[in-house]
């Protein structure tokens, strides 16, 4: 008992640091990695809108309370994994281009639960992606989820690389998409 005693403050010193404040954001930062995976010969002119009814990132679920987190700059975020994936795969980006390659995000959220002993996190993105030219359009939906689990409570590290790298996949499929990329050619 005597061990406990002078043990315990020190426990309660060290974890104190696991319960400071975290930011009140999420850190959205996909990088596009795949390098070249498809031949897009056009020139683009990109935007992307972030039409999401609900605008956190992060929805945190613990025993009684749900806290929300968001992710500013995220239409800048996947508009920069975007571009850099088109112009990779040969892609020319401007802003005078008579092709417009919109992209539309209705998702973007990972929904962590915490239990007392472990968390789970359920991921979710949706694009829509729209390709206007004069006369023809092309539109299409692209998803995709993840899911992780863990001892203990959630790390926002992990939760940031899960929604990074589930956008990246996302932006990937969309940039190497064959009837994406025949309606481009055409």
């Amino acid at each position: 008992m005597q061990i406990i005693k002078y043990l315990l403050p020190w426990l309660v010193f060290l974890a104190l640091p696991a319960c400071s404040n975290q930011p009140n954001q999420i850190i959205l930062n996909p990088v596009y990695k795949s390098g070249q995976i498809s031949s897009i010969n056009s020139s683009l002119s990109t935007s992307v809108i972030d039409l999401r009814g609900d605008t956190a990132t992060l929805k945190l679920i613990e025993s009684d309370k749900t806290k929300t987190f968001a992710s500013h700059g995220i239409t800048a975020s996947v508009k920069s994994a975007l571009d850099s994936a088109l112009s990779r795969n040969g892609a020319s980006i401007s802003n005078l281009a008579t092709v417009r390659f919109e992209v539309d995000i209705h998702a973007l959220q990972a929904v962590v639960t915490e239990k007392l002993m472990s968390h789970t996190s359920a991921a979710s993105i949706e694009f829509g992606v729209r390709v206007i030219r004069a006369t023809s359009n092309f539109s299409k939906v692209y998803r995709g989820n993840a899911n992780l689990a863990g001892p203990l409570g959630h790390d926002r590290a992990k939760i940031e690389g899960q929604l990074n790298k589930l956008t990246e996949q996302i932006i990937t499929r969309i940039v190497s998409d064959p009837e994406l990329i025949e309606f481009l050619e055409g």
